[in-house]
Formats: structure tokens, sequence, C-alpha cells
């Protein structure tokens, strides 16, 4: 029986499991971190880090690394029977950039040694004991994982929380006795990474639609380019195969060459019934796993993490309430609830085999990209400048009705939102320089009112975690944020918790009281 020597012990060392030890050490909090597997992983599973990740990964301190091995994805270009219909073209700041994942792994690694973390590897989770399944968080409260290491040895670590992210067939979400609903596609896929003679878009990717289905083809760095089409009926897929269905369906002139990975599998849109029970947590593809369309899935994931560690480390450090936690499961399956059905979606749109169907896709397809709705309003939901989580309660939101309704507009900086990026740095509360634990209160005061003033300092004045700044007129104007004089509340995953104008500060403190100790360090 060992403990005393980690406050979260996380089983998974994929991307969820090391960004989720990463964020907790970066904030005081001691981690283990074990994986079933003798060696990382080597097969570029996922590639897509779309820009709301990269903004984590670049306030963890890893950014530009990520930057310079990876290559960007400015345009997705749709064909019907090699007819262009549609483009959605990205800009800078919503480009996703594609990166293999053991790339990734490789730099969350680095970065874990940095902040002194290790992965143990040959330890699999056999079972979890002493896990209260009402939910509770008492004081002094541990979870034990019994673990067995590959010389044969166990163990029974007891620790005070456990993070599942072991994957689609986590032993974690199995010992709680979570459900994993959802379906599985009627389809098949086939998958070949590989060198090619002829040209491609380097920044491309490119959607060859037909009704015998669709072949995907997709860049990565150091002229590598993926290439995924759904399996003919009955056959099997080989080099020779794929080449066969590039030249019936897809980019004129291209022979594949050098295939460096192959793979054969089966899409599944499932999702955890509960991401939570009492001390122990799912994340990753151990809560959640979809369609590949649109690339987004490892970047749940990672998003999962970024959303569950501050937590902790506030709940461990007594910076917040233990009820902090229950927010977890809440606004991660929100969050999953939408990419599911909109990658289920694009999936359906893009695998239609009858001619009304077929028909009905290239319509719209191409409606939206003359309209220019494409752009406007798809390009910031894949970026993840459109994550927000549902306000749960009123006193949230200002008193008056002015920005309820506009906070239902897309874009707009409203509770439940991420603050625009480009205002978070401006006011360094995003960076790698900035405090990944402290809230934050924006104040706009009103004109010739001291005393409002003298009241936001005595609220805040109970709370050391709670910093208080003031954002330029231009930077209010210029982000969406709302320019009456009011307040708008930070967390410290640069979500906004709360809004309120100039006659909410009774408002204010409840909040306030929800999520922070009083005095708390």
């Amino acid at each position: 029986m060992t403990a005393g020597d980690a406050d979260v012990l996380i089983v998974g060392g994929g991307p969820t499991g090391l960004l989720t030890a990463c964020e907790l050490l970066r904030r005081g909090v001691r981690v283990r971190i074990v994986d079933r597997a003798a060696e990382p992983a080597t097969v570029p599973k996922a590639l897509s880090l779309w820009p709301r990740v990269r903004d984590i990964l670049t306030d963890l301190g890893v950014g530009e690394e990520v930057h310079r091995v990876s290559v960007p994805v400015h345009a997705f270009r749709y064909f019907s029977d090699r007819r262009p219909v549609a483009s959605l073209t990205f800009t800078e700041d919503l480009a996703a950039r594609q990166l293999p994942q053991p790339e990734t792994e490789r730099i969350l690694t680095e970065r874990l040694h940095a902040l002194g973390g290790k992965v143990e590897r040959g330890v699999r989770l056999l079972c979890l004991d002493d896990v209260d399944f009402s939910g509770r968080i008492e004081p002094g409260g541990t979870v034990t994982a019994v673990l067995e290491h590959g010389d044969g040895a166990v163990e029974r670590f007891a620790v005070p929380f456990v993070v599942g992210a072991d994957g689609a067939g986590s032993a974690v979400r199995g010992q709680l006795g979570i459900g994993f609903e959802g379906n599985t596609y009627e389809m098949a896929f086939a998958l070949i990474d590989t060198y090619v003679d002829g040209h491609l878009p380097p920044d491309e990717i490119a959607y060859y639609q037909t009704m015998n289905g669709t072949l995907v083809v997709v860049p990565q760095p150091g002229g590598v380019f993926r290439f995924l089409s759904v399996m003919p009926d009955g056959g099997t897929m080989s080099r020779a195969a794929m080449q066969e269905i590039v030249d019936t369906r897809g980019p004129r002139g291209v022979t594949l060459t050098e295939p460096v990975w192959e793979t054969v599998f089966r899409v599944h849109a499932r999702r955890a019934t509960d991401f939570r029970r009492g001390r122990v947590f799912l994340a990753g593809d151990a809560a959640h796993v979809h369609s590949p369309a649109g690339g987004q899935g490892m970047n749940n994931g990672l998003q999962d993490a970024h959303n569950l560690a501050w937590k902790l480390a506030a709940v461990l450090r007594g910076h917040s309430p233990a009820a902090l936690l229950d927010t977890y499961a809440t606004e991660r399956a929100e969050a999953t609830r939408r990419i599911v059905r909109d990658t289920d979606l694009h999936t359906r749109a893009l695998t239609a085999r009858t001619p009304r169907w077929a028909n009905l896709r290239d319509t719209a397809f191409t409606l939206l990209d003359r309209s220019g709705a494409a752009a406007r309003l798809f390009a910031p939901v894949l970026a993840g400048r459109r994550l927000a989580y549902t306000a749960e309660r009123s006193g949230q939101h200002p008193s008056g009705r002015s920005c309820r309704w506009r906070g239902r507009l897309p874009g707009v900086a409203a509770p439940g939102a991420v603050l625009p990026r480009r205002a978070a740095l401006a006011l360094g509360i995003a960076g790698p320089e900035a405090d990944p634990t402290a809230w934050t209160l924006l104040v706009r005061p009103p004109t010739g009112d001291a005393r409002w003033s003298t009241e936001t300092g005595h609220i805040t004045s109970r709370h050391p975690r709670l910093r208080l700044l003031r954002p330029s007129p231009g930077t209010a104007a210029g982000e969406g944020l709302c320019t009456r004089p009011g307040y708008y509340l930070i967390r410290p995953d640069g979500h906004i918790a709360a809004h309120g104008h100039v006659h909410d500060l009774d408002r204010l403190e409840s909040e306030l009281a929800l999520v922070l100790t009083p005095g708390g360090e």
C-alpha cells in the first residue's frame, strides 16, 4: 500500500492524460501518470490542432514548438464526382494545423518532464476500490487504485482523485460501471498515410464525394498525405486498392509511392453516460468517441483536460469549494453533445449514397459557400472560437435584458464563452507568463462614481486569487465586450463566469461565494 506522493492519479499517457498532468503540475498539484503500454504510441491517429487548443498549448509554453513542426490548413475543398461544389477557407486565426499524434505527445511529454513529471509505462489498472458513488467530496477522502507493474508486482495506491484518460476501451470507465452509449456507422473506412508523386495542395483538405463513397486527402508535415476512404463493399484495402480509388474518384495525376501507415477501422459516435463518479473522472476517448470528420476528436479530449485540471487544482489548493468539480461533467458533456451532433451530420453528408441525397448535399454546400455562411458561421465553430458553456444561474447574467439578448449573437463575449484571445493577451490574462490559477475581474466603472469602484475593491479584497483589471474602452469595443459600466468575471481557463452592470454587485458577490473560498490562497 502506497500513498502520499500524489494528489491525482492519471490513467493513460496519451495526449489527454499528458495535458491533464502538465496543467496540474504547473498549478502546483502533485501528479502520478501511468500507462499500460510499454512504449509511447507511434501511429499518427489524430492530426488536427485547432486554434482554441493551440491557445491552450501556447499558454502551457509549447505553442512555438507546435507551430514549428506542424503545417497549416487554409481551406476545405469539396468535390462531387470531381466537380468543385464548395470551398471553406480559413483565415490564419481560424486555421487548423496538422501534426501527427506522436509529435503532439512528444511535445507534451517534454513539457511534462520540464515540469518534473514522468509517465510510468507498463503499469496497468486492475481495479478501483473505495469509490464513493454518492458524489460527495469529503475532506481527507481517497480512492484506491490497484496497479499491476510490468514485472508482475501489484500495488495498492491511495490518492484523492483519479482521472481516466485511457481511451475508448477505458478500464476506468469499466470499473465505474458507466455506460458508453451511441452507435457505430455501417460502413468501414480505410486509411493510408503515404508519400506521393504528383501535385497536391500542401495546405488544403480535399473531399472527393461520389455515391460510391468519399475520398478525403489530408496534408501532413514532411510531404506525407493521408488518404481516407469508405471501404468498397466486400473489398480489402491495400496501396493498390487505394490507388484505384484515387484514380477513379480523386485528384488526377497523383500516385501513391511510399506508405508509412495504413489501417482499416469503423467509426463510432459514443458518449459516456456520465463523466464522473465521486472522485473519479473520465476524459478524452474514455468519455467520448466520434467521427473524424472535421478533425475534432483529439481537440475535444484536450479541452476536457484543460477544463478538469484547473478545477481539480483549485479545489486541492483550497481556492474553490469542492462543488466546482460538479461543473466538469456538465460542461464537457454539453460540448461533446454538440461535437458528436456536428461530426455526425458532416459524416452523413459525405457518405450520401443516393442521387437525391447527393444532390441535396451538393446544393446545400454550394449555397453555404456562395452566401459566405460557411466561412462566417462554420469556420469559427471548427476553430473552437464559438465554444461556450450554458450559464446555469441567473446571477451569471446582468439584471437587465439588453445583454441577455445580445449574448445570443455569435461571437459575442457572454457568460460561458471564452474571452476573446486578443483581449486576454492584451490584458495579461492569457499567455505563457500568465498566472494559471488566477481569476480576473474586468471592470468598467461608471463615470464620476467613485463609490462604485470602492465597493468593487471591498468585494475583491476578500478573494486573494481574484485580480482586478480595467480594460481600455478600445479593448472592450473591439473585442465584442459590453461597453456599459459593469464587470466581467473571468475563470482561470479564460471562460467568462459572469457578467453584470453597475447595479449588479450583489450578483457578483453571490457568484464569487459559489466559486471561490474567501481568503483562500
